[in-house]
């Protein structure tokens, strides 16, 4: 049998072997293309099943760390380099039709989000109150005054960063909103710090300039196509002339078309991109994310290993609910940089697969699932009658599996989650 038809019958028993209605990752990405934002993408609730309570059991406490809402990008000229672009090329007759057309875009772009650089937006907000109502909703024992009590306690702390700080504001308001009895103690900067945004000498070595950037920029090349995007906008002299970096001009501004999702303005430019693009793009970002602050393999453990602090904080207020504490829950507000090394730490399913080859890493690991605009994760704790805890942790509200044995998994005996932690903060 000749290859090609060896590798023909491959692929059919491959199709016929899989998941009625299993999506490819290409498929997650492309369907919403706002997945496609990765880290950037607005936050999406997209409830997972919820499997039920087991029989007896209450809750009681929840213990959280909330990525800040959705924002403006982060780079301060990022917005008027292409405005600036896209004008010098329409002073020069260099543009196409389309080029044209997407300087209008450009220029909407620019008034409403230049000078705004990582400002929370109205979106971002939203997002949080929304997590936060759903959370009173899904969980109303939790925030309502028990055993003769006038109030529930609540503390809720922030890095000093004023997108977070106003992200905790946003939630915070919205629970007092759905329970006016709540008080909910507020704090930001300062000692938190220490754990909501924690760096180590030797991961601020490795994630500026580490082993990852060679793998980086090998794929980069690879994978980043920009002629045909340039000749869409742009005169052939124009792009030879001023676009030395044609392939950083099509990372940058498939980040600005990835973050418009998070502003307060009703203009797309991802339609500039084909979808194998906008694919390519987006494994590009995954793989930066990934190498940088996730499971990497090139780092071992070293990015996980920042999230020990904070770790550390979850185990030490979970032991004080547990043992009768007066707070109903606590609530932290951080970074994404904060989210993904501790949900590779907590080794929550789904984000913690160690992967080398820089091609597979897509099939364990996807930014978007684990940490978008307002990213999360929760322990939810429950009692029964005989004081026995269970906990049940989500991801980004969704159900995630731990490494631990359980015959009412995802519902964990606290005690085993608790050994399991204390072993690895002590590592």
């Amino acid at each position: 049998m000749k290859r090609r038809n060896i590798i023909a019958l491959l692929l059919l028993l491959l199709a016929a072997t899989a998941p009625a209605g299993a999506q490819s990752v290409r498929d997650r990405v492309l369907d919403p293309v706002e997945h496609s934002a990765g880290s950037s993408m607005a936050y999406r609730y997209e409830p997972g099943p919820a499997t039920p309570v087991p029989e007896g059991f209450t809750p009681f406490y929840i213990s959280h760390f909330g990525r800040h809402g959705s924002r403006y990008h982060t780079a301060e000229n990022i917005y008027r380099k292409f405005y600036d672009l896209f004008s010098a090329a329409a002073a020069a007759d260099a543009l196409t039709p389309l080029g044209r057309e997407v300087k209008q875009r450009i220029d909407t772009i620019f008034v409403v989000c230049d000078g705004h650089a990582g400002v929370l937006t109205p979106i971002g907000a939203a997002e949080h109150r929304g997590i936060a109502t759903r959370m009173y909703a899904n969980y109303p024992e939790v925030f309502r005054p028990r055993d003769g009590e006038s109030a529930v306690r609540i503390f809720s702390r922030s890095t000093s960063v004023d997108r977070v700080v106003k992200s905790m504001q946003a939630f915070d308001a919205a629970l007092v909103a759905c329970e006016p009895r709540l008080e909910i103690e507020e704090a930001s900067g300062g000692t938190y710090n220490s754990y909501l945004n924690h760096y180590t000498p030797e991961y601020k070595a490795y994630y500026n300039e580490g082993p990852w950037r060679p793998v980086y920029e090998f794929k980069r090349d690879e994978w980043v196509r920009p002629e045909r995007l340039l000749a869409s906008l742009f005169s052939g002299w124009f792009v030879r002339e001023r676009i030395p970096d044609r392939k950083s001009f099509m990372t940058e501004l498939f980040a600005v078309a990835s973050i418009l999702q998070d502003a307060p303005l009703d203009v797309t430019l991802y339609d500039l991109f084909t979808d194998e693009e906008i694919y390519s793009l987006w494994r590009l970002q995954n793989l930066n994310q990934y190498l940088r602050k996730g499971p990497s393999a090139l780092a071992g453990d070293l990015a996980a290993s920042i999230a020990k602090p904070l770790l550390r904080d979850f185990l030490a207020c979970a032991d004080a609910a547990v043992a009768g504490g007066s707070l109903a829950a606590d609530f932290r507000f951080g970074h994404g940089e904060g989210l993904m090394p501790l949900a590779a730490l907590m080794q929550l399913s789904g984000a913690c697969t160690a992967e080398s080859d820089p091609d597979r890493i897509e099939q364990v690991w996807q930014d978007f699932r684990i940490t978008p605009m307002a990213g999360n994760i929760q322990w939810i704790f429950y009692r029964n009658a005989k004081r026995e805890v269970l906990v049940r942790v989500l991801l980004n509200e969704r159900e995630v599996t731990l490494p631990i044995d359980s015959p009412t998994a995802p519902y964990y005996d606290w005690r085993k989650v608790r050994k399991f932690y204390r072993r690895i903060v002590r590592e």
